[in-house]
């Protein structure tokens, strides 16, 4: 059967015109955000020096994570192809809990984003934010919103000028936090800045659950989850089935390398003076910047300065971009959402999702008006959308071993799923008692909620037993953070390792019950023939501007 056009509005369309380089940038234009700015003075918080291995775990864990995605984006390149995966692998349960997660995450890292820029500019304009209570002041929330607003505006212009606009700004700002680190490395070893990996209580001062406790609430995982922009973006890519893949991956290479350097470079470049306390106490409100002005470059200060502006400007401007791509995926998924999110606009710009994720990020600076209390947040409830990654490669693999795989980890498949899922369920653990238990709050809401549209639409039950697992894993993991020893507030009857070891049994046991549960859904079996979909390859030359132009049936051989 031949492929069908995305069923949007006015028989509208996604414009396949993105090349491997723009989707590339998407996703490294996502990590180099506000991420750069403030991690590494957070995971150092946590673990001293030893934050280096934060970083360079946290990658690796990510490869693991991502693998498996790249394999199922190269087999369905859809808009918000994140939000559909664990549709086409589970069902309407286990899509409406990872649905529920872009909830958080739609309008939210584009507000993140924004709030980076105004907690950096508070350093030179007190009236944005308030260094006391650690959070923006109601001018640095109305500044916020304006230039969420102006993102907004900016991504309503077709997606030919959002990805060049991405593109461009991506490379731009590539070139400052690596020469950044580079400098702050030489600067900081040749005043003496060796000597702090040994100060303070050493290379690894609090010990090794720290180094693992940095990676979630020190907002590494935060910063390693933009690569996935490139998902969201597939279906307007000119080839995603090959470049997704190779967008996914080289980012997050890339980011371990710039991470670590950027770690290392803080390091070596924070005074004597500020380690008096430790490393938990140290606190800058602009780290990088100050930290250049501190060891004599001044003028790489106000470079940093102007960047911070600039660099979690493009991320919030890309996140713009993606998260409507998300929610437009939720409504195509089936979940009651009003129909009006599927609406595209002339410029193949589903305009109406980007203005409710506008709506969502205002929502969401009101309550948590700081970087660190919104990625925190965000960040711990989206390992939900992780613990699919590694469940629907095995559950594809079941399912529909004969759809082509432009993309494939091959027979590494055996132990990626399993490991991957090990990898989420120890991630989400890492973020310890009470997050772990707001994350759950939340999920029940979810759960509620599906429940109510579930009787009212008669979704088919079969999915109930299909995806049940994903919400028994993620309570189960709740109680094994209240039992175990990440947090404040918790029993401590698990000591670490003990904990981490049970984690990482849950993640394995709940692979093999998720695979064993999944079934070929209607959604994948119309995706497998080729119907509703957002990508058509047939249409890739005329979107690109090529002369000839492919004739479709849909199109009447126009």
């Amino acid at each position: 059967m031949s492929a069908q056009r995305a069923p949007a509005a006015e028989g509208r369309r996604y414009r396949h015109v993105m090349s491997r380089y723009d989707l590339l940038m998407a996703s490294v234009g996502t990590v180099i955000g506000s991420g750069w700015l403030f991690g590494s003075m957070y995971a150092a918080k946590y673990a001293g020096p030893a934050a280096i291995f934060s970083w360079l775990i946290a990658g690796v864990l990510f490869l693991i994570i991502e693998a498996p995605f790249a394999e199922m984006a190269a087999m369905f390149p859809e808009a918000g192809a994140g939000l559909r995966m664990p549709q086409f692998a589970f069902g309407t349960l286990a899509s409406s809990m990872t649905s529920w997660t872009s909830v958080l995450g739609g309008g939210f890292g584009v507000a993140i984003e924004c709030l980076a820029v105004v907690q950096y500019a508070g350093g030179y304009i007190p009236a944005l934010f308030n260094k006391q209570v650690g959070a923006a002041t109601p001018l640095g929330l109305l500044v916020t919103a304006v230039l969420m607003l102006i993102f907004l505006s900016l991504t309503m212009y077709g997606v030919r000028l959002f990805s060049r606009t991405i593109t461009i700004w991506t490379t731009i700002k590539w070139v400052v936090p690596s020469c950044s680190a580079i400098l702050l490395i030489i600067a900081g070893f040749s005043g003496g800045g060796a000597s702090n990996f040994s100060a303070a209580g050493g290379f690894m001062p609090y010990g090794f659950e720290p180094v693992l406790t940095a990676i979630a609430l020190g907002g590494l995982v935060y910063a390693y989850s933009g690569p996935r922009s490139a998902m969201a973006l597939a279906a307007e890519g000119a080839n995603p089935k090959r470049d997704v893949p190779f967008a996914l991956l080289a980012a997050i290479l890339g980011a371990m390398v710039l991470y670590t350097l950027l770690q290392i470079g803080f390091i070596v470049a924070i005074p004597h003076s500020a380690l008096a306390k430790g490393w938990a106490a140290i606190s800058f409100t602009s780290p990088m910047a100050q930290l250049a002005i501190g060891i004599g470059l001044g003028w790489l200060g106000v470079v940093l300065y102007v960047d911070a502006a600039l660099s979690p400007a493009g991320t919030g401007l890309l996140l713009t971009g993606t998260a409507s791509r998300n929610l437009y995926a939720i409504e195509k998924n089936g979940f009651g959402v009003p129909k009006w999110l599927q609406h595209l606009n002339r410029r193949g710009i589903p305009a109406t999702a980007q203005w409710s994720a506008y709506v969502l990020g205002l929502i969401a600076i009101l309550p948590f008006p700081s970087w660190h209390a919104l990625i925190v947040l965000t960040s711990s409830a989206g390992i939900l959308g992780y613990m699919i990654s590694g469940s629907a490669l095995g559950a594809f693999r079941k399912t529909i071993p004969n759809v082509p795989r432009p993309f494939s980890v091959g027979r590494h498949a055996r132990w990626l799923g399993p490991t991957a899922m090990a990898v989420a369920t120890s991630m989400f653990l890492w973020y310890g008692w009470p997050t772990t238990m707001r994350v759950g709050i939340w999920y029940i809401l979810g759960l509620i909620l599906y429940a109510i549209f579930a009787s009212a639409q008669k979704l088919p039950k079969r999915d109930i037993r299909a995806g049940i697992w994903l919400p028994v894993l993620l309570f189960s993991e709740i109680v094994l953070s209240w039992l175990g020893s990440f947090g404040k507030g918790n029993l401590h009857i698990l000591p670490f390792p003990l904990d981490e070891v049970v984690a990482i049994a849950l993640g394995i046991g709940f692979y093999y019950w998720a695979v064993n549960s999944a079934y070929k859904t209607a959604a994948v079996t119309d995706a497998s023939e080729g119907k509703n979909l957002d990508y058509h390859e047939e249409l890739v030359v005329e979107d690109l501007g090529v002369a000839i132009r492919v004739p479709t049936p849909e199109a009447g051989g126009e």
